[in-house]
């Protein structure tokens, strides 16, 4: 069962599980905010070291920069130019503070030297709703979960964050064709709460490992935008 726990950058959804049961039934699936949230807020409610049990480094994915259609920009030449022509009057979406599409936005806006106004949503999906509907112009969000709309024709996709193309949008550049020294990936790891039993732990990731490692699975993983890494819960707590 999965039970989103939206807010404070996933700050509400990690207590949870720091206080669950150790018993391996409460488990959580995270990404960036799970270490930047120590460096932005004052306080945490959790230790990303000393209350979780690392079980897995699923997978790494870049983001896709887009905008909504009505947005006179269909390169990222076009958005650059257009942000220093119009600056502090673009938007783009964010998930939180320190979220993926944050720290992707303010990257492009420190290289790019432009002035995109970030609007934070509750989480990744009504920011891009809201690219959908018109409310902002811009996101820099994953692409599974972009990519439909971009197919759709309701947002246009400007550029990869990663300095490759992605096997799932072979025909996007990469932001840095554009913009040297632009590259944002993220990670996907799953913890569990410190105390859970190491033998449930190993139990866990070789079950999700050998699920994450059939051809199957890897081809649909890697046709959403995703590089399957399925690690050990030592290299998980190492990375």
């Amino acid at each position: 069962m999965i039970e989103n726990r939206s807010g404070a950058s996933g700050n509400i959804g990690m207590e949870a599980v720091a206080r669950a049961a150790p018993d391996g039934y409460t488990i959580a699936i995270n990404t960036l905010p799970l270490v930047t949230n120590g460096f932005l807020y004052s306080r945490v409610p959790y230790d990303v070291v000393n209350d979780f049990a690392p079980v897995s480094h699923l997978s790494s994915s870049a983001s896709v920069l887009t905008v909504h259609p009505s947005v006179p920009a269909h390169s990222v030449r076009d958005l650059i130019d257009l942000a220093k022509a119009r600056p502090g009057t673009l938007n783009y979406g964010g998930a939180g503070i320190g979220t993926n599409p944050h720290v992707a936005g303010e990257l492009f806006n420190l290289l790019a030297k432009t002035n995109i106004v970030v609007v934070q949503f509750k989480g990744g999906a009504p920011a891009v709703m809201a690219a959908i509907s018109g409310e902002i112009g811009v996101t820099v969000s994953s692409i599974s979960e972009t990519m439909p709309f971009i197919e759709g024709k309701r947002l246009r996709a400007l550029g990869v964050t990663s300095l490759q193309r992605s096997v799932a949008l072979p025909n996007v550049p990469p932001i840095a064709d554009t913009l040297p020294g632009y590259e944002f990936t993220t990670w996907h790891v799953i913890v569990a709460p410190k105390a859970t039993p190491r033998a449930i732990v190993t139990l866990l990731n070789e079950r999700i490992t050998q699920v994450m490692r059939t051809p199957d699975f890897a081809r649909a993983y890697e046709q959403r935008g995703f590089d399957i890494i399925a690690g050990t819960p030592d290299e998980c707590a190492a990375f």
